[in-house]
């Protein structure tokens, strides 16, 4: 048995997690993997969106856009999946030039333009937030824990040579030799019947603080 089918035969770590370990979960890897991997599962997720959601994230992300990319597909995952990657360099960027170290900032609506420096419309955007903003961030973080992307960066990539270092969770959930775990346990992905806007189980939009800084992946 490949280590892919393992990976999706292991339930049980998820099941014993609640909406906010999930979403905990979630924002350590993105401070945690490189910015290729996070890129990459993200396209996977969002895929998994409604396609009004997409635009909405799109909108929202616009500011990110390259001249290039002007006329770009508004509900493409891909190019959402870009966008948040260019706006996490972008946010952890700017919390270094502020001397704050970006892995233990909560994520924030807008951020505050210093005293003599020229607007930058990127600097009101924080992609944690938006995601939080439009009622998807717990389906992102369901479906980029469970991506192939990251179940491969942990089984056969650089992150198999760094679970002992890292927190329990990520050896029981993605280590090949662990107790099995089903992709479908955050409820099976998204359906049209099934997915709740806003349904974050009373998670608090502050806590993205303390706790997470697993390395600052975006940061370089």
């Amino acid at each position: 048995m490949g280590v892919f089918s393992r990976f999706r035969r292991r339930r049980t770590p998820y099941r014993a997690a609640t909406d906010e370990e999930r979403i905990a979960r979630y924002v350590y890897l993105l401070n945690t993997l490189p910015a290729s991997v996070v890129e990459s599962a993200h396209a996977t997720a969002f895929a998994d969106l409604p396609p009004a959601r997409r635009r909405e994230l799109f909108e929202q992300l616009r500011p990110f856009l390259a001249e290039s990319e002007r006329d770009a597909a508004a509900e493409d995952p891909t190019v959402i999946a870009r966008l948040v990657r260019r706006a996490e360099e972008h946010r952890a960027r700017r919390t270094a030039a502020e001397g704050v170290d970006a892995a233990t900032q909560p994520a924030r609506g807008a951020a505050v333009t210093a005293v003599g420096v020229e607007d930058d419309p990127r600097d009101r955007v924080d992609a944690r937030s938006t995601l939080l903003n439009a009622g998807v961030m717990l389906v992102v973080a369901d479906q980029f824990l469970v991506s192939s992307t990251i179940a491969a960066y942990y089984t056969v990539g650089a992150g198999s040579l760094q679970l002992d270092a890292a927190p329990a969770w990520v050896g029981e959930t993605y280590d090949p030799g662990a107790a099995g775990m089903d992709g479908g346990a955050f409820g099976g992905g998204f359906d049209g019947g099934s997915y709740d806007g806003g349904g974050l189980g009373g998670f608090d939009g502050g806590g993205f603080g303390g706790g997470f800084d697993g390395g600052g992946g975006f940061g370089g």
